[in-house]
């Protein structure tokens, strides 16, 4: 055995000398995958690598470095590339999963709940040829019994499938375990194992890791199986092994210029090809059958300024508005040509000799995207060059983007067909779970309420809908039993929502809702929520006010009910370029409480992750508390809804799950409601402005989405 750990010094020293020593070589093809740790790496230790951008993983790893031993304990880690060169995760450490930490001795009841960073420094391996990283695990929390620090570089050498990494480490790890100097070695001798052995600043460890390859798995995602083979570590209870998922977010990829070149994508690029050749037989009459075939509401079909003006409203794309526009838009290039334009000059001629409109070679079209009767944006292109764009994937210099002159367009034009497909009455039945949870604390691993949320929302004149949600209850742990700890806080079978919105787009670029009913299954009150947004979309200013009066005047306990009112201004920063929003808030919420919320969201895809901190004071005390907390808000319906007819079912735009965590303090109690606001489901930012993203720069920077959302549109319609 002894021979074992000083064969693995040698061959780690030379082989880290060798590293640092040799000429530049390529990126690796040796997989990045987890440790057992939070981070990406070997088995206790870190590589400088990072996860790929726009990627999740999802792990459960048994052998945690806890209490001078390598313990029985599981460690459950969820982590993502959130930027080039970052990824982040968070991750809960657990054995006993039901105990109640405040009523039992056990001393295995406990869990941490905790996030972790790395960083990889840029231009480094330009300069150098090989990477450098820093990071740490267990930030925040009362508690930080993995606290780990640490910088790393490695170097990978292609021709060998092999990736040697080194660096220092200050951790309060058992075992001493990242406490020091550490080096490792990843070996993968085929595109299904790796090998690894490394170092951690105390002892010497091996493990392998099976995977599946990249390709062979749909959605781009990979599945992994890690298992120690050696460690040094006598005072140990547990091998070390663990299984990993990794997937790319929803959505993530979508603005990748999709290559219909190519021999696999030769069937799709025939199909897309001959849906553009319409453009030279169809008539005006075929491309608005085809727009209300697809299930687009509101059409109005005009003219102005030379132009041929479609308006539109889009209900079955619901990920994310662009797609709807990408869809209509090339559902109107694979139409409109020169017979939809001479169609189109007969009519006008018909309606006013004086007008007149090219029909030979500017085919000049603007789209204008309706919500709910409102017009929100404007796309402007030419009809010709869009469809090269399709075949092309080169972007169309005739392409521009506005959200000022949307209604003045509409108002402006004069309209030939109006409000086809009428949108008035055509109800849609939003299906979604509904969760109230507590993760990680004393009283369990996760307490949680489940619901079935049923949401009739009905579109009525323009700007206005009724918006009524009822509750199913499912399933809930005990803590949210009747005399459980949660108990007030458990999903009830009634109807929870009944409102009227009432929405007015205002010059300036300035949209204001009104909300007026009953909410939060008790109150009675209405919301009025006013934002402005600049002309290319990144800024955004605005408040909320609401005041909200309980139906009864006492709880079931006997307590005065007390009303809610907020008054919040909130600011918004936003890099679409950068897949990012920095969001700024403060004011008086809910409770009664005033403090302030600043957030950072990272858009990967149609996923939202979002990490915000809370500063709030608590009405009648004189002490502000503070928090941190990580979400996740993804769109759970498919990509192509069902058609919209007087009754649409469908799934919900965004579906949140959050976690969070007090810090500043010895304590983590848990928040009691600090920082809450309306939060409505149809607010002005989701069901007007595409979840934050209906804006000329979203669209400049994602200008290939456009062209693959009728490019996936032809491939799951066209036989």
């Amino acid at each position: 055995m002894n021979s074992l750990p000083s064969l693995h010094h040698s061959l780690l020293s030379l082989s880290v000398l060798a590293a640092f020593t040799s000429p530049q070589v390529h990126a690796s093809p040796v997989d990045i995958l987890p440790s057992s740790q939070s981070y990406t790496g070997l088995m206790f230790t870190p590589n400088a690598q990072v996860i790929k951008t726009g990627d999740i993983s999802l792990s459960f790893h048994q052998g945690v470095p806890f209490r001078n031993n390598i313990s029985q304990w599981d460690n459950w880690f969820f982590a993502t590339g959130l930027f080039p060169f970052i990824e982040v995760g968070g991750r809960i450490v657990a054995k006993n999963y039901s105990c109640n930490g405040y009523t039992t001795k056990d001393k295995d009841c406990l869990r941490d709940l905790s996030a972790s960073a790395k960083f990889q420094l840029p231009y480094i391996y330009d300069l150098t040829g090989f990477n450098i990283a820093i990071g740490a695990q267990d930030i925040g929390g009362a508690a930080n019994n993995f606290d780990t620090k640490y910088i790393v570089a490695d170097k990978t050498f292609d021709a060998l499938s092999l990736r040697l990494s080194g660096g220092y480490g200050s951790s309060v790890l058992a075992n001493g375990i990242m406490d020091g100097p550490f080096a490792g070695a990843e070996w993968q001798p085929l595109s299904f194992i790796q090998l690894t052995a490394e170092y951690d600043a105390a002892e010497f460890n091996s493990n392998a890791k099976l995977f599946t390859p990249q390709g062979l798995l749909p959605w781009g995602s990979q599945l992994s199986l890690d298992y120690q083979l050696y460690t040094g570590h006598e005072r140990s209870e547990q091998d070390v092994w663990g299984v990993n998922f990794s997937v790319p977010l929803m959505g993530y990829n979508e603005n990748k210029a999709l290559d219909l070149a190519t021999s696999q994508n030769e069937q799709l690029a025939h199909k897309v090809n001959q849906q553009l050749a319409e453009s030279s037989t169809a008539s005006l009459a075929n491309l608005i059958d085809a727009l209300k075939n697809e299930g687009f509401v509101n059409l109005n079909v005009g003219y102005h300024n030379n132009k041929m003006v479609i308006a539109l409203e889009n209900r079955r794309y619901n990920h994310n508005q662009m797609d709807g526009v990408g869809v209509a838009l090339g559902i109107i290039a694979s139409k409109a040509g020169e017979g939809v334009f001479s169609d189109l000059a007969a009519l006008i001629k018909q309606s006013d000799d004086t007008a007149k409109i090219a029909n030979t070679q500017d085919q000049n079209i603007e789209l204008i995207l309706l919500t709910n009767g409102l017009p929100m944006f404007t796309v402007n292109t030419e009809s010709q060059c869009y469809r090269e764009f399709i075949q092309s994937d080169v972007p169309c210099d005739q392409l521009s983007f506005n959200t000022i002159s949307a209604k003045p367009s509409f108002d402006q034009t004069t309209w030939l067909y109006q409000t086809m497909n009428n949108g008035f009455g055509r109800s849609q039945v939003i299906l979604s779970p509904a969760l109230n949870h507590r993760t990680a604390t004393e009283y369990g691993f996760v307490d949680y309420s489940l619901a079935l949320a049923a949401n009739l929302y009905t579109p009525l004149w323009q700007g206005a809908a009724v918006d009524l949600r009822y509750m199913v209850p499912i399933a809930n742990s005990d803590d949210f039993d009747e005399g459980g700890l949660w108990h007030q806080q458990a999903f009830e079978n009634k109807l929870d929502r009944a409102l009227v919105h009432q929405a007015f787009k205002l010059p300036k670029n300035i949209i204001t809702q009104f909300s007026g009913g009953y909410m939060m299954g008790g109150y009675w009150g209405g919301v009025n929520e006013t934002q402005w947004y600049s002309p290319q979309g990144s800024h955004t200013l605005g408040f909320e006010a609401s005041k909200f009066v309980p139906k009864d005047e006492y709880d079931s306990r006997g307590r005065k009910i007390a009303d809610k009112q907020s008054l919040i201004a909130n600011y918004t920063y936003s890099l679409p370029e950068y897949n990012w929003q920095l969001g700024l808030q403060a004011g008086e919420y809910f409770q009664g409480d005033v403090g302030a919320r600043i957030t950072s969201n990272h858009w990967l895809g149609d996923t939202k992750l979002s990490i915000n901190y809370l500063t709030s004071k608590a009405k009648g005390s004189s002490e502000y508390e503070d928090f941190v907390a990580v979400s996740i808000a993804i769109p759970l319906t498919p990509w192509r809804d069902m058609k919209p007819n007087y009754v649409q079912v469908r799934g919900i735009d965004q579906f949140v799950y959050s976690l969070q965590t007090r810090v500043g303090e010895s304590h983590n109690n848990l928040n009691t409601g600090l920082g809450a606001t309306s939060d409505l489901q149809h607010n002005i930012v989701r069901q007007y402005e595409n979840r934050g993203r209906l804006s000329p720069a979203y669209f400049k920077a994602n200008i290939q989405r456009l062209r693959n959302a009728y490019i996936k549109y032809v491939k799951v319609t066209v036989e």
